[in-house]
């Protein structure tokens, strides 16, 4: 069975087979405002059990602990899936694979093909909590070899022109989202980033974390923005701008700002630093010192 569905242009396919078919309700949740039937997609994941209860995963745990998510070693993950006996090798492996765990789930990554595969390593009831974030992962890298990337930010619109605040966790990304009533939002946590006609632009996401967005409707699939401004959220207790160098703002971004950086591969990763490169020269970069409560509106730029 098959889910499609439309990410800042690109269109994928999920296919679930066996005992993962029973997850698709909970993906069509997932992406339900991103669904979107194609003939054809530009990038394909499959969905599947792998069963460890005689094979145990070696990655799962670090000096006893738990482990919620890492990048892995292709050549360690490569030997461990062709020792198992359940493993028909459906998917392929060489030196540019890249591969990763999540709470129990393993996702595999072709950057030459832009295909991945899913293989979900426990049986038990919460077999399905990694699929949220192994698919985020999965779509951070076909974007990745496509020029683009989600952002740790909330994305404002207005107009045909769009506004990046990025912030780390509490920094006020989602009240930002709720306070700029007169702008679209396209997601307070993860919009996607795209180098477009020459142009930087921002689309919707299917993360984040208010729920439901302001703004969006049935279009959301055919909905972008060209980007006119990178803000870096400073809670304060008053609001102003303040002018960001453009070498702090790259620093920044790459640091602390773009999702799954590290996952990626070495070519998505230099794509990406010379798009922010190149953003970063372009657009107006400032700090944007904020207090929350309804002052802010008027701050916001294009309000």
């Amino acid at each position: 069975m098959e889910l499609t569905l439309t990410l800042a242009g690109i269109n994928f396919a999920i296919s679930f087979s066996g005992r993962a078919e029973n997850a698709i309700n909970l993906c069509t949740q997932y992406f339900r405002d991103f669904l979107f039937p194609h003939p054809s997609a530009d990038a394909e994941i499959a969905v599947s059990f792998l069963e460890t209860k005689d094979h145990p995963f070696p990655f799962q745990t670090t000096t006893g602990n738990p482990v919620f998510e890492r990048q892995l070693s292709t050549k360690d993950t490569a030997a461990w899936l062709r020792e198992h006996p359940g493993y028909r090798e459906d998917f392929p492996l060489s030196e540019r694979t890249v591969s990763a765990f999540c709470l129990g789930g393993l996702l595999l990554f072709d950057p030459d093909t832009a295909s991945g595969r899913i293989y979900l390593l426990n049986p038990g009831p919460e077999c399905f909590k990694p699929l949220y974030r192994l698919f985020w992962m999965y779509f951070a890298q076909v974007f990745g070899e496509l020029e683009g990337f989600f952002i740790h930010a909330t994305a404002l619109v207005k107009g045909k022109k769009g506004y990046l605040f990025m912030g780390d966790s509490g920094a006020g990304k989602s009240t930002l989202a709720g306070l700029a009533e007169e702008h679209i939002v396209f997601s307070d946590d993860s919009p996607i980033f795209r180098k477009k006609d020459g142009g930087c632009y921002v689309f919707p996401s299917p993360f984040h974390q208010f729920d439901p967005l302001k703004g969006l409707d049935k279009n959301i699939t055919a909905m972008s923005a060209e980007v006119d401004g990178l803000y870096f959220l400073i809670q304060d207790n008053r609001v102003y701008l303040e002018n960001v160098s453009k070498e702090k703002a790259i620093s920044m971004i790459i640091n602390r700002h773009i999702h799954f950086f590290l996952y990626l591969s070495t070519r998505a990763r230099s794509g990406i630093f010379n798009i922010i490169c190149e953003a970063c020269d372009k657009l107006p970069l400032y700090n944007f010192h904020f207090r929350q409560d309804r002052n802010i509106r008027s701050a916001i730029i294009g309000g």
